[in-house]
This record gives C-alpha cells, structure tokens and sequence, in this order.
C-alpha cells in the first residue's frame, strides 16, 4: 500500500464526504474514489459505507483509521528526522492562530524565526481554540495559541501571558459606565456562541454578580464583534489592543476593567512533538517574541 492511499482514507473518514476530502486534498473526486478503492482491495476489507449523507467508516474502517493515522505521522517524522541530520533544521509547521495575528506577535514570531532557521516554515490557519486542540490531537495542525488551559492530557502548553478582558463600552452609552454592570446589562451585549474557553468565563462573571444581560446577539468571530462594537451595535468583551483597534475603525470605546475577566494564553502542541528539533526551534522563538 502507498502512504497516498492511507493520506486519502484518514482524510475522507474525517471529512464523511468525497467532494469535501477531494477538496482538502486537491485531488478529483474520482482519484479519491480510487485510492480508497485500491487500499480495501489491498486489505481485503471494505472502509466505507456509501450513503445519502456521504462516507461512514464501517467498523473494520474505524479500527484501522488509528493505525493508518499513526503510520502517516510515523513517516512524516521520519522525514523530518532525516532532514535535519545536517546542520541545518528543515520543516513545515501547520501553525494555528485563535485571535489576530497583531496581538499573537505573529510577524515578530516569523522574522525571529527566520533569521535563524530559514528552512522552517509556517503554515498559518485561523481557528478557534477548541478547534486548534482537536486538530492537533488528530494530525491535522503541528501546533497553535489557545485560551485556557489544555482540554487533553497529551496536549504539552507553554505558557504566554495571563490575558485580560474588559466590557467595552461604546461612547454612545458611556453615561450607564458610572452605574456599573447592571446598569450596562440594560444594553445589548455581543457575544460568540462557540464553544471557545473565553466564553466560558461569561455565565460565572454575570451569575456571580447576581446579573443577567437583557439582550444578546450571537455573532461569531472576534473580529465581527470589534467591528460590531465600534459600530455601537452592542457591549462586549475585548481583550485593551482589541479595544484600541476598535477605536481606530469607529466610535470611542470605553474599556472597563471587573474581576474575573482573566485567562491564560498558551502556546500547544502534542507532548511528543515538544523534542522535535523543529518543533522545539519554533517553541523557542514563541518564548523568545514573548520575552518568557
């Protein structure tokens, strides 16, 4: 069997559907169809079940998603460790993003990184955090910034900074600032239905103070809020450089700080992957951008 085949099965179990996997994979929906088709020959063993929703993995198909994802990042390593047999480390990085670059220190991150080692390279994707953890987990991302601690023991974090929130505040209403959250809970607050660690610092802030807002509007992504917020559409929590940023594109907005609006900002990647030498290269020039 060719690792091209065992690429093309682990992606279309992920993604449950051909158009989407041969999407991912740059491919033809009838090469993709191919390559599975080649691979349950070579096995013996039927992969998938064809149904009106796409691709579900039969029970042999799960069994051995596992092992052909564990030979897939067994090769890629092995690649890696041949690479940088010389002087000279050599990668590609998937490197993902849980807020604004800006803030990340992302260009200060790449400059510093290649100055040293020009042959790693990073491969930015913007997710949420919760996303960046599951992706890491499965071998889909190297590495990437979240909020919160790590939701998974073979997860390995570094930590950055303790980041603060504010409610901000757009000028049009800075008169119910003096009055506090339950005054400004009368106005309509913006937040992120995902299921990112921030938000959950949301209900016990509000709860703990005995303090509910009156209307919410749902919107997801950081910089829909900030747009949002500067438009005057809404209260919200922004981190100070979000709150700066916002009063470059509108309105004033006012950053008023309240207890238990804190949380950590790590750098992640899998616990066995901290000792890769390109991996270990990259986490170096994290903790040198952010002065750790």
């Amino acid at each position: 069997m060719e690792l091209y085949q065992l690429k093309t099965f682990v992606v279309v179990a992920e993604e449950g559907h051909l158009t989407r996997a041969s999407e991912r994979l740059h491919a033809s929906q009838p090469t993709v169809s191919a390559h599975i088709k080649a691979l349950e020959e070579e096995l013996e063993t039927r992969l998938f079940i064809r149904t009106p929703k796409g691709m579900r993995l039969t029970e042999a198909g799960e069994r051995l998603k596992g092992k052909a994802w564990a030979v897939l990042q067994a090769a890629k390593e092995l690649r890696l460790e041949a690479r940088n047999m010389g002087d000279e480390l050599v990668g590609d990085l998937s490197l993902g993003l849980n807020t604004d670059a800006e803030y990340l220190r992302i260009v200060p991150l790449l400059t510093s990184l290649g100055e040293e080692h020009s042959k790693i390279t990073l491969q930015i994707q913007q997710r949420a955090s919760t996303s960046i953890q599951e992706a890491i987990r499965e071998g889909t991302l190297d590495c990437g910034f979240i909020f919160g601690p790590p939701r998974h023991p073979e997860i390995h974090a570094v930590w950055l900074e303790t980041t603060q929130f504010y409610v901000a505040v757009p000028d049009i209403w800075k008169e119910y600032i003096p009055g506090g959250l339950k005054a400004l809970a009368q106005l309509p607050w913006i937040m992120d239905p995902s299921d990112n660690p921030v938000q959950l610092l949301i209900d016990p802030f509000f709860s703990s103070r005995n303090v509910k807002p009156s209307t919410q509007l749902e919107v997801d992504g950081d910089e829909v809020i900030r747009v949002l917020v500067a438009a005057g559409k809404g209260v919200s929590f922004l981190r100070k450089s979000e709150v700066e940023a916002t009063n470059r594109i509108g309105q004033e907005v006012h950053a008023i700080p309240f207890e238990g609006l804190a949380i950590d900002l790590n750098f992640v990647c899998l616990q066995r992957r901290d000792q890769d030498p390109v991996m270990q290269a990259v986490i170096d020039h994290v903790t040198k951008v952010w002065k750790l």
